[in-house]
């Protein structure tokens, strides 16, 4: 066993299909070059000493502590819970030290960047009863966020962290991914400042849909999402109120447009202007239909398209957060400086992140 072992997890960017996860429809997600970093060594204390650097927090968990109730939120637990159900037993106390470069709460999955990089360290450090690779690491780590916790979220921020590049996952019964080479390797990333409520949103929104969903198949037993086209939600209008109708057109509409930038990412002279014009159709959906956007963030991607920008929108779940933008590598340092101008706390240069490391 090494003396230090460390682990890093990047952060993701959600660029199609946010809010669809849970639908059971695709999303594009992408990993990139900001980092939950855990590095660690053994101590003979039987304790797990936690030193996580940017919140300025030290917890300490006895290797023979019973997990059997977790409160939601305490991921350090939740990973060592999930871990031993899955094999790997942690029987030794260690020091460890969590450090980021990741804007936390902030829409780029610092939280699902912390799972991922623990159970890939503690993998490292005890081994475990699988073969080990990427999709394992991910799969621990959605046990750990989402099923042993209770998340509202799908699939999308473990798979697209462990696995890194740009991958389309397939989110529904039968979850697949694949990467692709989408024609874009850097964007911008600015973050608002405006602290978002994640599961607040997600609950919020996911009830809605889905209820919207419910009352099609209360009418049609056979009607599938997945198979809606967009020409086709004209159909099932009589069958909504206004508010189920928003909900439902969204999700139909989001779907259609992601799948059109799949097609242009597989393209072999991918159309990055393409790509940013069906980036804002999203976003417009999201703002004026799931509404979940601030007037910072408002804000800000109207200053990004002032400045020529491709394309751009909102990152993650809403209510605060962050924004991506895709634009001319020439353009960068005027459009960081409107951008900020128009509220950003933080604006970073980011590119693709192979993944777990």
């Amino acid at each position: 066993m090494k003396n230090i072992i460390i682990s890093k997890a990047p952060a993701r960017i959600c660029l199609f299909g946010d809010h669809q996860d849970y639908l059971g429809l695709p999303v594009i997600a992408c990993a990139i070059d900001k980092y939950m970093t855990v590095e660690g060594e053994v101590n003979s204390d039987g304790v797990l000493k936690f030193n996580l650097i940017e919140l300025n927090q030290k917890v300490c968990i006895d290797i023979n502590d019973d997990l059997s109730f977790i409160k939601k939120g305490d991921h350090l637990r939740a990973v060592i819970k999930t871990l031993r159900t899955f094999g790997c037993e942690i029987n030794l106390g260690m020091n460890i030290k969590v450090m980021s470069d990741i804007y936390i709460n902030a829409g780029i999955s610092s939280s699902s960047a912390l799972t991922v990089s623990l159970v890939s360290f503690f993998i490292k450090v005890f081994g475990i009863k699988r073969q080990i690779n990427k999709e394992l690491i991910a799969e621990i780590a959605y046990h750990s966020e989402v099923i042993e916790q209770g998340g509202s979220g799908g699939k999308m921020d473990q798979y697209s962290i462990a696995i890194g590049n740009t991958t389309f996952l397939e989110t529904g019964s039968k979850f697949s991914y694949k990467e692709i080479d989408s024609g874009i390797n850097s964007f911008i990333i600015a973050n608002s400042g405006v602290s978002k409520n994640t599961d607040g949103v997600l609950n919020l929104l996911k009830n809605k849909a889905l209820d919207a969903i419910s009352k099609i198949q209360k009418i049609n037993s056979k009607f599938n999402i997945v198979q809606c086209k967009k020409d086709e939600i004209k159909n099932y209008s009589k069958f909504l109120d206004y508010e189920s109708l928003i909900y439902f057109s969204a999700a139909v509409e989001n779907h259609d447009i992601t799948l059109k930038a799949l097609k242009e990412m597989e393209n072999s002279n991918t159309n990055i202007k393409v790509l940013g014009e069906l980036m804002n159709l999203h976003h417009s959906i999201l703002k004026n239909k799931l509404k979940i956007t601030v007037p910072r963030i408002d804000r800000m991607i109207d200053a990004a398209n002032l400045a020529g920008a491709y394309g751009s929108k909102i990152i993650g779940s809403g209510g605060g957060g962050s924004i991506v933008v895709i634009c001319d590598f020439k353009n960068e340092q005027n459009m960081i400086k409107s951008i900020r101008q128009a509220g950003a706390i933080d604006i970073s240069n980011v590119k693709i992140s192979k993944g777990v490391i």
